[in-house]
Parts: structure tokens; sequence; C-alpha cells
């Protein structure tokens, strides 16, 4: 990936912070957000950092949409290695993954559709 194109998908790409529920564990629940035509929203912890997740560790990644929608679905490292672990189209969407290396990550949806969408719910838990 060149220095211009990275730099172009870093324009779009959006933080959110998720509030963790201690009564859940390590389960968290996404807050509602907008997303525009070909941009990424990323989903960290609650004060802004990536999530510590142990090499190994299955991760569960699921959002709701307000309608079907076309959207990417992954994760990035703190390297800044991008990983797609889902594509699809519904209203609807989950992926379940295994993290290799111990570290930290952040998880990102991408709207692969042509107009904004947006993230009525979901969770992430490992």
């Amino acid at each position: 990936m060149g220095k211009n194109e990275r730099k172009e998908i870093m324009e779009t790409l959006k933080t959110v912070p998720i509030k963790e529920d201690v009564s859940q564990g390590a389960r968290m629940g996404l807050p509602q957000t907008d997303i525009g035509s070909g941009k990424t929203v990323s989903f960290m912890d609650s004060d802004g950092s990536m999530f510590y997740v142990a090499g190994g560790t299955t991760v569960s990644f699921s959002i709701e949409l307000d309608r079907s929608a076309s959207v990417e679905m992954g994760y990035i490292s703190n390297t800044g290695g991008w990983t797609q672990t889902y594509s699809g189209t519904s209203s609807s969407h989950n992926t379940s993954f295994k993290i290799s290396n111990t570290g930290y990550y952040r998880f990102y949806v991408t709207n692969t559709s042509s107009s904004t969408i947006r993230v009525t719910g979901g969770t992430i838990s490992f």
C-alpha cells in the first residue's frame, strides 16, 4: 500500500469509542453511529485506546443496521495492518475470527453501499 493510498484510507476512518458495561464482562455493545458511503468506522475502547487481545482468542463481532446494506468488517492492528474477515449485504452482519498474535486491535466496518447507513446496535465480544 502506497503512502497516498494509506492517507486516503485514514481520511475516511472515523473512530467511535465503546462504553464497556462491567456486568457484561468482555461483551461490549456498539453505539449508534452513521457511516457514509465508502467510509469506515472503527470501534475502540471507551478511553480511546485499542483493545488488548491475547493471541489465540476468538472475537465475535456483529452489527445491526437501519436497513439492508453492503459492508465489510474486520480488524486493524496497532501496526496498521488491516484484516478483512467479512463482506456481505444484509441488515444484520456478523463475523467470528481468531486473533493470531497478542496485541492491540480495533474493529472496523466499511460501508460499501451507495448511501449512508446507520449502525443501530451490535456487539464485540472476546
